[in-house]
């Protein structure tokens, strides 16, 4: 009786060492992990153990620490994920007004080149519109004129028949004139270039 209960005993500690043992083994596993910076694996190792052995307080803790770990890895990941798309949306928002202001640029320039071709076109055609009023002008001045001759030339007619005179003798003395009214001035500019005798008066 007594040595069944010693082997009782016995077993007991045997289980209680062999236990001990196989949940410090997960524990040493997941911590290597953990020294490595292979969180992910250190998590399962550490998850398994727990599964096997979920009275070990040292696994517990070992557990809880490194899915602390992970949520502040991952709230930093997200974080930095966001911040990211924060920036490539600015850049993207930036590139756009950046793209609308070329584009407004180049509108405007183009505008600005029209409107000083319409300015150009529009002097361009006030002065062929002044030429062609100035021509009309002209040409209606040029027809008065030969309207006058024409309305006169009757009366000169009538004039040279009372006169018993033909044209061309009108004309040859009209002529003849002219170079006497010629002469006359002439002879006028070479007297008064001559010098005036002191000893007579100016009159």
């Amino acid at each position: 009786m007594k040595a069944v209960i010693l082997t009782l005993h016995f077993c007991i500690a045997v289980s209680v060492v062999s236990f001990a043992q196989n949940a410090q083994a997960y524990f040493n596993t997941s911590a290597n992990h953990y020294v490595q910076n292979r969180r992910d694996d250190a998590l399962r190792s550490v998850t398994a153990g727990i599964q096997k052995y979920p009275n070990d307080q040292k696994l517990k803790a070992l557990a809880d620490k490194l899915k602390d770990e992970k949520q502040k890895e991952d709230q930093k990941r997200n974080q930095e994920n966001k911040e990211q798309q924060e920036k490539e949306q600015q850049k993207k928002e930036q590139e756009k007004k950046e793209q609308q202001e070329k584009e407004q640029k180049e509108q405007k320039d183009q505008q600005d080149k029209n409107d000083q071709k319409s300015e150009e076109e529009k002097k361009d055609q006030e002065a062929k519109d002044k030429k062609s009023g100035e021509q009309d002008k002209d040409t209606r001045e040029n027809k008065e004129n030969k309207s006058e001759k024409t309305d006169n030339s009757p009366q000169l007619s009538q004039k040279l028949q009372q006169m018993k005179m033909s044209e061309e003798k009108a004309k040859m003395i009209l002529e003849a004139m002219k170079n006497q009214e010629i002469q006359y001035l002439q002879q006028n500019k070479r007297k008064a270039t001559k010098p005036r005798e002191s000893s007579k008066p100016d009159w």
